[in-house]
């Protein structure tokens, strides 16, 4: 159904998505809207999921050097960029010291990369383990997913000040390592999973568990634990709900403006994450309870989503230019390719 080496438009067009709300979520922070807190339910778990389901290759070299040249990669367009921009708004800001930065467990916003540098490396260590010790690559990806979902489970508050944790951002990694890992299963069964995808009865259930659990959710409800788990399942029917919808939408998103912008948006997820904040210190502050308005469902959409959108055009506006001085892409941005 599709070639797993070649970009697929409607994937791109996903993490475009999933990175404009993140934008409409950080115009206020917290941003207590309605709408915000639907958004949240299948925003990051989407996010993740997609970064796990192109990482699978099923036909990849896995050597020791193949390993390290992936992780030292990684380090470049992952780490690289998130540091130096992440030190650049703490002192703009000037509330925090860069050792702050560091020690803050979302690291002031920029906590996405780190998480994610650290799941990519279980994966590689998983990925080699397998080509080393010719494990079944298919049974392995399972296991992941059975660690990811006890990880998901465990009571963090037990270990969340220690230091490290704090550093590689490990809360968030316990967090979403789930939706990483469902996103590496989905990869390994790649077929499967698009045959299973395109079954509208099964899309219509989930779409319809996700919105039940998202107005309970929004309702209230008086147990953490409850609550988390509603969160946890909310997030894979997010998933299912929304990648579903866009499979079915590939070709319009292939064929019209609006569509291909997004697959844009999702080709430079990282220059927008990265530089989207700068353009949101000292927001209008008059836009404040129009965006956040706990009330109304309609009103932070129709009018934080366009701004939103604006400063994504914006960042990745302020991206191509930083991009055209000799380097910069490629060292602070994540360019494959220096200029």
């Amino acid at each position: 159904m599709t070639n797993p080496t070649k970009r697929v438009g409607y994937v791109d067009a996903l993490r475009g998505l999933t990175m404009i709300l993140v934008v409409f979520s950080h115009l206020y922070i917290p941003n207590h809207s309605m709408i915000n807190h639907v958004f949240i339910n299948f925003r990051m778990p989407l996010f993740f999921f997609i970064s796990g389901y192109i990482s699978f290759r099923m036909d990849q070299a896995w050597s020791g050097d193949d390993v390290c040249r992936r992780v030292v990669e990684k380090c470049r367009m992952l780490l690289l960029p998130v540091l130096l921009f992440g030190m650049l708004y703490t002192v703009v800001v000037g509330e925090w010291s860069i050792f702050d930065f560091f020690y803050a467990v979302d690291k002031h916003g920029y906590w996405f990369t780190f998480a994610l540098f650290i799941m990519l490396l279980i994966y590689y260590l998983l990925r080699y383990i397998v080509s080393r010790r010719r494990y079944a690559l298919k049974y392995a990806v399972w296991i992941l997913l059975g660690v990811a979902v006890v990880m998901r489970m465990l009571d963090e508050e037990l270990w969340l000040d220690a230091t490290l944790v704090r550093i590689l951002s490990l809360k968030r990694v316990f967090n979403y390592f789930v939706y990483f890992a469902f996103g590496i299963v989905a990869g390994c069964y790649r077929e499967r999973f698009l045959a299973y995808m395109s079954r509208h009865g099964l899309w219509a259930l989930c779409s319809m568990l996700f919105v039940a659990m998202s107005a309970t959710m929004i309702v209230g409800v008086d147990s953490t634990v409850v609550r988390d788990m509603l969160r946890f399942v909310a997030g894979i029917m997010g998933v299912v709900m929304i990648y579903g919808l866009f499979l079915r939408l590939a070709e319009v998103l292939d064929r019209g403006v609006v569509g291909r912008a997004m697959q844009y948006v999702g080709r430079h997820t990282l220059e927008v994450y990265v530089i989207h904040y700068l353009l949101l210190i000292n927001f209008l502050p008059m836009l404040h309870d129009v965006v956040t308005s706990q009330d109304s469902l309609f009103v932070p959409l129709l009018v934080g989503l366009p701004l939103a959108i604006a400063v994504t055009a914006a960042s990745l506006a302020v991206g191509y230019l930083l991009c055209r001085v000799p380097y910069v892409g490629y060292y602070a941005l994540g360019r494959r390719t220096k200029m």
